[in-house]
């Protein structure tokens, strides 16, 4: 544990530089209502992580920010969802939940927001909504809290492993899916679809082309445009410049590790420190990162000093005991230091009545990873300007081929390993679904 908890105080407003958007407003004023539950959804690149943000950072209410991976929690400031409410890490049965010994979080809570909430199964949202009564002692749905959940149906799915299961979730829920909890049987929200696009804002000919694969009906004309893309690695002018976006760990860690080995000179390791509590599936980086002088790297963490960004790329070109000089794509070379993700928990205040976010552990390493190639998974919310896409032996998952494509900013930038076939388009019909328990604000 830290020798003394870090108290994180809230940031003032961020809005400065922020374009002005109708839907952000109309979402905000919505959820700021406080009368009704809200999924803000929206396509690839429509500014949902700045608009949670923004609600976090301007409401005046106690909130919490939580979402399904720790990966997720740790880039938005939250929790996973499974260690705020102590929920176990499989199937959650509601009958097995006990109430928490100090209840003061729970209680004190007037909005709960969970990000990637389209990764949250149906068990896992009646969780929520159970440990919510029991803490609160309260009849009401989720103990009479507001969700704000944030995500996009039509891109990575809920996990269901097990045959079994699979077959509980469509006999018992419909489905495995948030909208499709016992829970919403008794309750509604409204939804907030966002439309404008930020992120291949200036090609209109791509983003046409993205509906109809989001939409899974792209037929035959659109197949073509997208399959004209196709370049075979060895034929690219210039392999560096390009993602690889991979559908498989393996894959990933294969390509960079030859990558790396292929470059001349000696390796240098680059330790990791890590304090207090903090779960090793939350590491945003390797503990151990070995870089060598000529490997690309992708930063994973804005830079105070505005240097760089996360997702900005750049070569290391030396490597210095306490970190590496890296070039960025514009030219200019800085030296990378160590930085620290926090690991938060939420707290309350019996003093103000205030919940407030304290650091329970840290871990501390440079904010880079190997960057050559990186799953479609983990490229969800990154924004690249060239990318490499390497589907394999094809998608294999609803929303898999959407995800990789639409981490491009432009068609211009897009070259694809193998072309893409009908059935790599896959789209859960089920999804649309949510209308019925979140309609549109109108």
């Amino acid at each position: 544990m830290p020798d003394a908890p870090v108290q994180i105080p809230r940031k003032p407003p961020v809005r400065d530089g922020l374009e002005p958007n109708a839907d952000f407003d109309r979402a905000l004023a919505l959820i700021e209502g406080g009368d009704q539950h809200v999924f803000i959804t929206g396509r690839a690149g429509t500014g949902k992580t700045t608009l949670l943000h923004l609600l976090r950072d301007e409401t005046t209410r106690n909130v919490a920010v939580v979402a399904p991976t720790g990966l997720a929690a740790i880039s938005v400031g939250g929790q996973t969802i499974h260690s705020f409410f102590r929920l176990p890490p499989r199937f959650v049965d509601t009958r097995e939940l006990r109430a928490m010994r100090h209840t003061g979080v729970m209680k004190a809570l007037d909005l709960l927001i969970i990000d990637e909430v389209s990764m949250v199964r149906a068990d896992l949202m009646d969780g929520i909504d159970h440990a919510l009564r029991l803490n609160r002692r309260s009849d009401e749905p989720f103990g009479g809290v507001q969700l704000a959940m944030f995500g996009d149906l039509w891109q990575l799915p809920p996990v269901v492993r097990e045959a079994e299961l699979k077959e509980y979730f469509d006999e018992t829920y419909g489905g495995p899916y948030f909208f499709q909890a016992l829970v919403w049987r008794g309750c509604a929200g409204r939804s907030v679809d966002l439309g404008k696009i930020y992120r291949q804002k200036d090609d209109a000919e791509f983003r046409r082309i993205l509906q109809h694969i989001r939409d899974g009906e792209p037929g035959e004309e659109i197949l073509e445009a997208l399959n004209e893309r196709v370049v075979p690695k060895s034929r690219l002018a210039d392999p560096d410049s390009h993602i690889v976006l991979t559908a498989t760990n393996d894959a990933a860690f294969r390509e960079n590790t030859r990558r790396l080995m292929a470059l001349p000179g000696k390796a240098k390791v680059y330790a990791a420190e890590v304090s207090g509590k903090f779960d090793t599936a939350a590491f945003p980086t390797e503990p151990a990162l070995t870089l060598k002088v000529g490997a690309k790297v992708m930063f994973l963490k804005n830079d105070a000093d505005r240097r760089w960004i996360n997702g900005s790329w750049g070569i290391v070109t030396a490597l210095g005991d306490d970190g590496p000089k890296v070039q960025l794509e514009d030219g200019t070379e800085h030296e990378v230091g160590r930085t620290a993700w926090e690991n938060l928990v939420y707290q309350y205040d019996r003093g103000t009545k205030q919940i407030t976010r304290e650091q329970v552990g840290a871990y501390k390493q440079l904010p880079l990873r190997l960057g050559w190639a990186i799953t479609i998974h983990k490229s969800q919310g990154q924004t690249f300007d060239r990318v490499y896409i390497d589907l394999g032996r094809g998608a294999f998952s609803h929303g898999q081929t959407y995800v990789a494509l639409s981490r491009c900013r432009s068609l211009a930038g897009l070259v694809l390993a193998h072309p893409v076939r009908q059935e790599d388009v896959i789209l859960d019909e089920q999804i649309g679904d949510y209308r019925r328990v979140f309609p549109p604000a109108v």
